[in-house]
């Protein structure tokens, strides 16, 4: 079936400013390890004793083994892999937390974390508290101080994906640590775009998805968890058989067994390590510095363009963005309307509406409106793309 028949009519090229959700085209090398894997081994791992499992169960261990080295953390047994930073995000909250359990997190948390907290909130009796924000989103660092003072735990976003502002997380580990509060850090919009070498120093928990900044396939995550961190205070999320100690019918104690019940999604992890390999090689120092100038180059083409209205940026903190997310609007357009021009006459993928985040638009004021336009920009975007985007963006507010 060919998926693309039609797609493209009346488009001569398309941009993909859309990785904020999922990056495309994912990194060199990712398509064939999938295929591989699907065509030449296809196994399951750990369930059998012939050679394509035991094959299965080496690409396992060895993409484990790489995340753990890409994120500083020392014992690969602490990586737990998922099928996305959603359901890596929900193993701490439902296997973490207590009855009359305290959480802090942020005024601009996603879906991801504010739905599974506002659920459990009513069956665990939980106390939410929340971080001020400004419309710039800075957090409010004394009020977290107070804030986390008799809480269990800190749960938020690395990078927020409607503004592509980065937190600051040491500062807010400190204040964790020094307060005995477990941090949780939500990774998706973070790794592979900026160095993490050390983040498991700085958290407890790390959730993250292979198809953003890992380039990867989807239906892959994983959540990590500190070397220190003492396991008997979190419980699995799934519970089911892992290939190991079958003769129970209990959950294994040990790691990473506790955590994997079922068949794990191989060709995807295959995929993921591909995709590791390549940013390792790559750098993410370097994919950082190109995002970076990708953001700012639009930032700057955008003030020549009158009607457009940035979110979450200003003069001082434009360019302290973490990655090449932005959130715009142009007066007198519907973001709707936006975004399917883009689409339709200029063939430039971007995303509109909410991004599945409400509370930050609701701080940053584009709530009322139904969100905002998100550009994201990756690493395999040029500035020739941005210039595209900035005269398809000239155009429509003009017209």
């Amino acid at each position: 079936m060919n998926y693309t028949k039609s797609l493209d009519e009346g488009v001569n090229h398309r941009i993909y400013l859309d990785n904020a959700a999922t990056s495309f085209p994912k990194a060199p090398g990712v398509k064939e390890a999938v295929c591989a894997f699907m065509e030449d081994i296809g196994a399951s791992p750990g369930r059998s004793a012939h050679t394509l499992s035991i094959q299965s169960g080496r690409i396992l261990y060895q993409s484990r083994r790489l995340l753990a080295d890409l994120l500083g953390l020392k014992d690969c047994k602490r990586v737990f892999f998922t099928h996305n930073t959603t359901m890596a995000i929900n193993v701490v909250l439902q296997g973490f937390l207590r009855p009359n359990s305290v959480v802090v997190t942020t005024q601009m948390e996603h879906n991801a974390l504010m739905r599974p907290l506002n659920a459990l909130k009513e069956r665990l009796n939980l106390e939410i508290r929340q971080i001020p924000c400004t419309p710039f989103c800075e957090l409010d660092l004394e009020a977290a101080r107070e804030l986390l003072k008799g809480a269990d735990l800190l749960a938020c976003a690395h990078i927020n994906n409607v503004s592509g502002i980065m937190i600051p997380i040491r500062e807010l580990s400190a204040l964790a640590r020094s307060e005995g509060v477990a941090f949780l850090l939500d990774g998706a919009q973070s790794v592979g775009c900026v160095e993490m070498f050390d983040v498991m120093e700085q958290v407890d928990f790390l959730a993250l998805s292979a198809h953003k900044g890992l380039l990867s396939p989807m239906g892959v995550g994983a959540l990590l968890v500190n070397d220190s961190f003492e396991m008997q205070r979190l419980e699995p999320l799934v519970f089911g058989g892992t290939g190991s100690a079958s003769e129970e019918e209990i959950q294994p104690l040990f790691l990473p067994d506790r955590f994997e019940s079922g068949t794990p999604n191989m060709h995807g992890i295959a995929g993921m390590y591909a995709g590791i390999e390549w940013i390792n090689a790559k750098g993410v120092a370097e994919i950082h510095a190109h995002e970076l100038n990708l953001r700012n180059h639009l930032i700057e083409g955008l003030k020549n363009i009158k009607g457009v209205k940035l979110y979450g940026v200003s003069e001082s903190l434009g360019k302290l963005g973490a990655n090449a997310t932005l959130s715009l609007s142009i007066e007198g357009k519907s973001v709707s309307e936006v975004g399917l021009r883009f689409d339709r006459e200029f063939g430039i993928c971007v995303r509109i509406g909410l991004h599945c985040n409400p509370a930050t638009h609701k701080i940053l004021g584009s709530f009322e409106q139904g969100g905002s336009v998100r550009v994201s920009a990756g690493v395999f975007n040029t500035h020739s793309e941005i210039e595209s985007c900035l005269e398809a963006l000239g155009k429509i507010a003009k017209s």
